[in-house]
C-alpha cells in the first residue's frame, strides 16, 4: 500500500516538473490553444497534457513491471502524435478515427488484451468459438473510450477528472467487493492517477500563471488508458485475479460515454456529421444556463459519481442484467435532462 502511495506522488512530481519544464518549449513551438468562436479562454494556453502524462505513464511502464507492455507504448505514443499534429492543425475526423481502430487493435493484438465477459451471455461468450469476437469487441470498446474522454473534453478539469473519478472508483469497487485491489490493477491506477493529479494542478490553475491544457493528445491518450484500465479490471481473462462485474465499467465512465452517445445521436438526427465540433455538450449547456466554468465542473463530477453508485447498486443488489438494463435507461434520461436543463439549474443555484 505504502508503495503505491509512493508511485502516485513520485507521478505527481515527475508531471509537476515537466511541465514546468516543457511549457516554455511549447510556447515556443506554437503548440498552444487559440482562444476562437468556439473556445472561450484567453490567451494562447500550451497543449501539454498529452505529452506530459505520456512521459510519465510511459517512464513508469518502462521502470516498474519485469515485461513493458510494448504494443500499448508503441499505440498511445502514435495517439499523443496524432494529437499533437492535430492540435497544430486540424486532421480529418475520419482519418483520426482510423488511427483510433489503429490504435486499438495494435493493443488487442500485441497484449491479447479482449473481452470475453460482457456481463450477460457468460456461458456463450466464454466458449472459444468466439474468440474474434472478444478481440473486435475489445478494439470496439478502446476506440469508443478514446472518442469518449476526447468528445468531453470541453471545460477546464472535466475530462482528466471523469478519468480520475473512473479509476478511483475502479478501486472503491475492488476494495469493496473483495477487500482488497489486485496489483496489477492498482500499480497502473496510481501510476495514471498520479500524472492526471500533476496536470491538474496546473489546468485549474492551482499554480497561477501556468496553466496547460489536455489538448487532443491528452484526452485521446487519456481514453486509451482508461479503455485498458477497465478492461484490466473487468475480464478475468486478461488479469488473471479477481475481476469486477463487466457492466459495472458502463457506469464508470457513464458521463462521459452517454455524452458522447447523446452528441452523435442529436448530430446524425439534424443531418451534421457526428463529429461536427459544437457547444451543445451538456457542459456547455450548464454554462450557458448560468454556472461558472468551476460550478459546471462540480456539477459533472458529482453527476459522475452518482452514476457510479446508482450503476454499483444496481449490480450488487439485483445483478449484471437490470444493471445494463438500468445503463440503457440512463442514456436517454441524460438526453432529457441537457433538453430541458433550465429548471434544473435554477433548482442547482
Amino acid at each position: 500500500m505504502l508503495a503505491l502511495i509512493y508511485i502516485s506522488i513520485i507521478a505527481t512530481l515527475f508531471a509537476t516538473v515537466f511541465i514546468v519544464a516543457l511549457r516554455p518549449l511549447a510556447i515556443r513551438l506554437q503548440l498552444v490553444d487559440k482562444p476562437d468562436a468556439r473556445k472561450k479562454h484567453e490567451g494562447n494556453i500550451p497543449l501539454l497534457g498529452g505529452p506530459v502524462i505520456w512521459l510519465v505513464v510511459m517512464f513508469g511502464l518502462f521502470i516498474f513491471p519485469a515485461s513493458p507492455p510494448w504494443s500499448m507504448i508503441f499505440a498511445a505514443t502514435m495517439l499523443v502524435i496524432l494529437g499533437m499534429v492535430d492540435d497544430r492543425q486540424p486532421v480529418p475526423a475520419r482519418l483520426k478515427l482510423i488511427f483510433h481502430l489503429a490504435a486499438a487493435a495494435i493493443i488487442v493484438l500485441g497484449e491479447n488484451i479482449t473481452i470475453s465477459d460482457i456481463g450477460i451471455f457468460q456461458e456463450t461468450m466464454l466458449s472459444p468459438d468466439y474468440v474474434g469476437l472478444h478481440a473486435v469487441l475489445a478494439v470496439l470498446a478502446i476506440a469508443s473510450a478514446v472518442n469518449a474522454f476526447n468528445f468531453i473534453d470541453g471545460i477546464d478539469g472535466l475530462s482528466a477528472s471523469m478519468a480520475l473519478l473512473a479509476l478511483t472508483h475502479t478501486n472503491l469497487a475492488f476494495n469493496i467487493i473483495y477487500g482488497t485491489t489486485p496489483p496489477d490493477y492498482a500499480f497502473f491506477a496510481v501510476l495514471v492517477s498520479g500524472a492526471l493529479a500533476g496536470f491538474l494542478l496546473f489546468n485549474l490553475q492551482v499554480f497561477n500563471g501556468r496553466k496547460i491544457f489536455l489538448g487532443d493528445s491528452g484526452s485521446m491518450l487519456v481514453g486509451l488508458l482508461i479503455a485498458v484500465a477497465l478492461i484490466l479490471a473487468s475480464q478475468p481473462a486478461v488479469a488473471n485475479a479477481a475481476t469486477i462485474p463487466a457492466s459495472l465499467c458502463l457506469w464508470l465512465i457513464a458521463i462521459p460515454l452517454t455524452d458522447m452517445l447523446t452528441i452523435i445521436i442529436r448530430r446524425l438526427a439534424s443531418g451534421r456529421s457526428p463529429f461536427a465540433p459544437d457547444r451543445t455538450h451538456l457542459h456547455h449547456k450548464i454554462m450557458e444556463s448560468g454556472l461558472s466554468p468551476r460550478r459546471t465542473l462540480l456539477v459533472m463530477i458529482l453527476s459522475s459519481v452518482g452514476a457510479f453508485w446508482i450503476g454499483f447498486s444496481l449490480t450488487q443488489e439485483f445483478g449484471e442484467v437490470v444493471s445494463i438494463i438500468g445503463f440503457l435507461a440512463f442514456v436517454p434520461l441524460y438526453y432529457f435532462a441537457t433538453q430541458r436543463l433550465g429548471p434544473i439549474v435554477d433548482f442547482i443555484k
